[in-house]
């Protein structure tokens, strides 16, 4: 995979950006203690607010706030919604998703306290979803590891039972030491699943550390090694080495556009834990031997 950088971007009155999504010509921007979901056209502008909770403040106390880290969107019947889901970090404030529907402007609040107590009980010590993508008829969750319990998994689900998710597979995602997951997209055409990665100096969940690299993985073939024990990216890009203003830049999340001629667009997110938030933009091209 080939990367290019092409622009980035802070959005000065918008806090804390944690998960990007993109669907019909729109970018979807949560932050993990904003209080409204932002819509942002391709040019990056943004056109409205969609609030989430009540509240004068644009940023919720940290003890209080939902931690919302992932975002996907899930067709039922032809139809599209946008959920976003807590890291589950802290119950149980951090155990909910959140249903928001474009046609009817609608937002659904959905418990996770059953499912996340199940992934606690099948042997993550300490729970934190970052990520989180649709893999065909799978819903694969990202859960980042920290000082004190080190490993990274994927979580997959079936789509078509979702929320009710009762039954799940735990993969070990095998990365560098000291490295945790922190967003996903999935390139349908190709098979190929999209990871951003960060470094960060903190033994919980629930804190924050000093901010290190970030970088961005490729698993190709991704649909077949799910069905594995654990699985490792192939492919690497280490940010800084694309442009220096990902230097001190916590990568939160990545989703792509749709891929043309063996191309697409990826916009990533940054937070850097004093509530600034910046887009970039890069182009990615597929090579021969993918």
């Amino acid at each position: 995979m080939l990367a290019e950088f092409l622009l980035s971007e802070e959005l000065s009155e918008y806090p804390s950006g944690s998960t990007i999504s993109y669907y019909n010509e729109h970018f979807y921007l949560m932050g993990d203690d904003a209080s409204a979901l932002l819509v942002l056209d391709r040019g990056l502008k943004a056109v409205r607010e969609i609030p989430l909770f009540t509240g004068d403040n644009k940023r919720i106390a940290k003890a209080e706030k939902a931690d919302i880290e992932a975002s996907e969107w899930i067709i039922y019947d032809g139809k599209a919604k946008l959920w976003l889901f807590s890291s589950g970090s802290l119950s149980p404030q951090r155990d909910s998703a959140f249903c928001f529907d474009p046609e009817t402007g609608t937002i659904d609040r959905h418990t996770l306290g059953g499912f996340y107590r199940q992934l606690h009980k099948a042997g993550i010590a300490e729970l934190n979803i970052e990520a989180a993508a649709s893999v065909k008829d799978l819903l694969v969750f990202g859960s980042r590891g920290n000082a004190s319990n080190k490993q990274n998994y994927l979580i997959q689900t079936s789509l078509s039972s979702f929320p009710d998710a009762s039954a799940f597979k735990l993969v070990h995602l095998n990365l560098p030491a000291g490295v945790g997951i922190s967003g996903m997209s999935y390139l349908a055409a190709d098979d190929i699943l999209l990871m951003t990665t960060s470094t960060e100096n903190t033994a919980s969940a629930y804190d924050d550390g000093e901010i290190g690299e970030s970088s961005l993985g490729f698993i190709y073939g991704i649909s077949e090694k799910l069905a594995n024990r654990s699985v490792t990216p192939e492919d690497w890009i280490e940010l800084s080495t694309l442009h220096p203003e990902f230097k001190g830049q916590k990568i939160e999340s990545i989703t792509t556009q749709e891929v043309v001629r063996g191309e697409t667009i990826a916009t990533l997110v940054s937070d850097d834990d004093k509530g600034r938030t910046r887009l970039f933009s890069l182009k990615l091209k597929m090579t021969d031997s993918q």
